[in-house]
């Protein structure tokens, strides 16, 4: 087996390119922009980003540019740095970073491909080799406040295997739902939808499956007018699913879960895609309840990372208080009840609660999570109760001002209307009460993330109301959506944890943080 490509992957290897450049004073686009004020146009800029990715990889171009933010204004002779940094192992992804010394201007994310002629037919090339690059030691540094076993080689392998295995997933998939034979011309997912008889809402999963492709460099896009439209470049490689599974339970035999999880989710799309069957159903069918319980075990460092984030801010938040009184939503069968507890254990807080509601629409998931914690913590006033966060909570029994601490870890993004729900959450808060919550999150806005194949065709992950500036999309939000969110909800003193907004400069697939907003005193 070879690799992608020689060239790609000793390009990708180099952990970062960086070139200093600064605009004349002179240059024509100047002129008019903004007399006696001059400003550099961002579209100068992007030039530069572009000039720049031709002297680090000669032979590839641009694509498509995303997740742009133009953040500060530059000025003419301002002397400005750009870093380039691959995105994925794949190496047709790359995130780029303009600074004025320490402080950031522009940030985005490019994709990229071989500046040569389409090939659409032919063999299929053959599958990179999943190889990693090396584990930044930048993260060990920044991620040094948090358990040493959790953020560890093993999570940042498993992480990226799981992004990898999820692209030959959506390669199976694009084959499987007889879509690779329809992008010998460019189409968008709707119309592709239409030609192949699918259902008009499983647009936006095919949307995802052909974004999700594009750092393979086999497919490339374009934007016609509003629209994303898609074009076969070369054939895709065969799918590694058998070995790519070995690699992963070779990693952590606990990656088992999010690997069946991925797989069952697979089988359900074509059946969706035709309208013959419901996710729901597929996916919590009772022999399909016991993934669910193995997922969201703590063992599945995969998932259990975002329990931890969230338990160990919320500790933070709540060190110096006498006394506790917790109302966790959306808790599934405990795993976040769990890490919360046995890090409020390790931190001194445990002796402090007085009151730990813990709450979750689902009885059976309900029923396990109070079997088993109720056992562990006989001493603790815990107690288990059903709760709607889409409805009313104080007419589901959860008076106004009743807790210090309202926590969640991975629901809060399903909710209906993201801004009731954190409403909900301040007005549960007594006066300095902190709302907590862990949240698998995407780092730049449209990037897809392997979470997603599982949970895209659920109608409570994507059954969502919108808004342009806080949840332009369903699922997960990035961390400026939620810093938007927080306010807009009557929540100040806003903070994110760990340091996404440098993380995500080195590392794209780093998915986890948590979120917490204070509730003032006062504040109705």
């Amino acid at each position: 087996m070879t690799t992608l490509r020689d060239d790609v992957i000793a390009s990708a290897r180099q952990m970062s390119f960086e070139i200093h450049r600064a605009i004349p004073a002179d240059h024509p686009s100047l002129a008019g922009h903004f007399p006696g004020a001059p400003v550099v146009p961002g579209v100068v800029i992007l030039d530069e980003v572009a000039d720049a990715l031709a002297e680090w990889r000669p032979g590839y171009q641009i694509t498509s540019i995303g997740a742009v933010k133009f953040l500060f204004p530059l000025k003419p002779e301002q002397s400005f740095t750009i870093c380039l940094t691959p995105a994925n192992s794949a190496g047709m992804e790359v995130d780029f970073v303009s600074r004025v010394e320490e402080r950031t201007i522009v940030e985005g994310r490019l994709q990229i491909s071989p500046a040569h002629t389409k090939n659409m037919a032919g063999t299929p090339s053959e599958a990179p080799t999943f190889d990693p690059q090396p584990y930044d030691p930048r993260l060990t540094q920044w991620l040094q406040g948090y358990p040493a076993s959790v953020f560890s080689e093993r999570l940042y392998r498993s992480i990226e295997l799981m992004e990898r295995y999820s692209i030959d997933l959506a390669i199976d998939l694009l084959a499987r739902l007889n879509v690779v034979d329809q992008l010998d011309e460019w189409r968008s997912a709707k119309q592709l939808c239409q030609a192949l008889s699918h259902q008009p809402r499983f647009s936006s999963v095919l949307d995802w499956l052909l974004k999700r492709l594009l750092e393979t460099g086999c497919i490339e896009t374009r934007t016609d007018g509003d629209t994303r439209v898609y074009c076969s470049r070369h054939a895709l490689w065969k799918p590694q699913l058998a070995h790519l599974r070995a690699i992963g339970l070779d990693i952590d035999s606990a990656n088992a879960p999010t690997l069946d999880l991925l797989d069952q989710a697979a089988k359900l799309y074509p059946a969706i895609a035709r309208g013959e069957q419901n996710a729901e159903q597929g996916l919590f069918e009772p022999q399909a309840i016991l993934l669910w319980l193995n997922y969201f075990q703590n063992e599945n460092l995969t998932y259990a990372v975002n329990n931890w984030v969230g338990a160990v801010l919320a500790a933070e938040r709540l060190s110096t208080r006498s006394k506790l009184r917790i109302l966790e939503v959306g808790a599934g069968a405990g795993s976040g009840s769990e890490i919360l507890l046995r890090w409020f254990d390790e931190r001194g807080l445990l002796s402090r609660i007085e009151r730990y509601l813990i709450t979750e629409p689902n009885a059976f998931f309900r029923r396990r999570g109070e079997r088993k914690l109720a056992t562990q913590y006989r001493d603790l006033p815990l107690e288990w109760r059903a709760l709607d966060i889409n409805s009313a909570w104080a007419s589901q029994g959860v008076s106004d001002g009743e807790f210090d601490l309202v926590y969640g870890v991975n629901v809060l993004h399903v909710a209906k209307d993201l801004l009731f729900s954190l409403n909900q959450a301040r007005r549960a808060l007594a006066d300095d009460g902190w709302l907590v919550i862990g949240e698998c999150v995407r780092p730049y806005v449209d990037q897809p993330i392997y979470p997603e194949l599982i949970f895209q065709i659920l109608d409570s992950f994507s059954n969502v109301n919108t808004d342009r500036e806080i949840r332009p999309n369903p699922g997960f939000l990035t961390v400026d959506q939620w810093r938007r969110a927080f306010p807009c909800a009557g929540f100040q003193s806003i903070q994110v944890a760990p340091q996404i907004d440098r993380i995500r400069e080195i590392y794209s697939h780093f998915f986890t943080a948590a979120i917490c907003g204070e509730r003032a005193a006062g504040n109705n």
